[in-house]
């Protein structure tokens, strides 16, 4: 079994005192969301009767804390980010007095300033680089094609930073975020290599230590949008296009209907659009959201599962019978730090049931029907 190791530094010096008081740290990466984390620290009175962490300038707001957690000799960096809230609180007695500090990731200087600016003549990716650029943060961003010519309809931003570009994202069916220095505007990784097994009630190889799963019938399977065109008057139509994304499974949700059932259908009304490769891009993002109609939750050790399981990557899960094993998409991971060990707690999705056939159920017994139903 790994040992496991963790690192905290603010402003680039790791706090080596921090070790013996902390009771708890949790980080939470998400997919849709900007990257946490909490601290709680004992918070201890020296004998003059001052209170030693609450007067450290270390521990200050907006300062920058860098997470690094590892087992062994394989470290990741959790999160770079920023103090945003401290919350001492004293109880009774010295024994229940707590520091809290919480922080998040560079979305918060991201979120903070509400703008009204237009963005002429440019694609989204165009305004998600400059932004990033605008903060310091190298871009990692998938190109888009439509320029929003300023003839038609020029983009104009009325929110914060990160808000537009979350708009942008969900139109375009990306993902937005930030990790460490670089901020993120794409498509899902969905067709990267999965992560270490996860193993439920696999015998000796049992990693997961609980896991419940929802599969929702009622996600779209179609997305439509009618409008007119603002020159000619004409009457403009899109559709989604199913299957842009990869299917982490052989039978996606329109595969379910029962013979003679219509497929869920969403129809998009007033939002307005400069034409149909617009049209088209807002259906084909929203029907990718919605493809998502398994979704799972989880906890694993650490130690026992002998990786850090990074969310915004995908994951093979067996031991779950044969509908539900094969390749998910990691949407959040909570680690969780305490005296008792190390703890990282999931959130998983799939866009399809049943497996491909590829899938690479490594250490299994039994064939691959041995690694879909269990090992037991």
């Amino acid at each position: 079994m790994k040992h496991d190791s963790l690192r905290v530094e603010i402003d680039g010096a790791e706090i080596d005192d921090l070790y013996r008081d902390l009771l708890s740290l949790e980080i939470e990466l998400d997919d849709q969301l900007a990257a946490m984390f909490r601290i709680t620290m004992a918070l201890l009175q020296s004998p003059d009767g001052s209170w030693p962490y609450l007067d450290d300038p270390r521990f200050s707001l907006w300062r920058r804390v860098v997470v690094t957690a590892g087992l062994e000799d394989d470290e990741h960096q959790l999160i770079v980010g920023y103090i945003t809230h401290l919350r001492p609180s004293f109880g009774t007695g010295l024994e229940q007095c707590r520091l809290d500090i919480w922080g998040m990731d560079a979305t918060a200087l991201m979120d903070r300033v509400d703008r009204l600016k237009d963005w002429p003549n440019k694609t989204d990716s165009d305004i998600a680089t400059e932004i990033f650029q605008g903060y310091g943060l190298a871009p990692e961003v998938t190109g888009t094609d439509i320029v929003h010519d300023e003839e038609l309809s020029t983009i104009i931003q009325r929110e914060t930073d990160i808000q537009l570009l979350r708009r942008m994202a969900l139109r375009n069916g990306f993902e937005c975020f930030v990790d460490g220095d670089t901020g993120y505007f794409r498509t899902p990784a969905v067709d990267t290599a999965p992560q270490p097994v996860l193993s439920v009630l696999f015998g000796a190889e049992t990693t997961v230590n609980r896991f419940e799963l929802d599969a929702n019938a009622l996600t779209p399977s179609e997305v439509t949008m009618c409008q007119l065109d603002h020159v000619s008057g004409e009457v403009l139509t899109a559709q989604a296009r199913p299957g842009r994304r990869p299917g982490l499974g052989a039978e996606p949700a329109s595969s379910c209907l029962a013979p003679g059932m219509e497929p869920g259908l969403v129809q998009i009304g007033r939002t307005v659009t400069t034409g149909n490769p617009e049209m088209s891009a807002l259906c084909d993002g929203l029907l990718d959201q919605g493809s998502w109609f398994v979704t799972g939750r989880g906890e694993v050790a650490a130690n026992q599962y002998g990786a850090i399981l990074r969310p915004r990557a995908t994951v093979t899960i067996k031991g779950v019978g044969e509908t539900h094993s094969g390749v998910y998409y990691v949407a959040h991971v909570t680690h969780r730090f305490t005296a008792a060990g190390y703890l990282q707690s999931f959130r998983v999705k799939r866009n399809a049931l049943m497996p491909i056939g590829d899938e690479d159920f490594a250490g299994e017994s039994g064939g691959l029907l041995g690694a879909l139903v269990g090992g037991l």
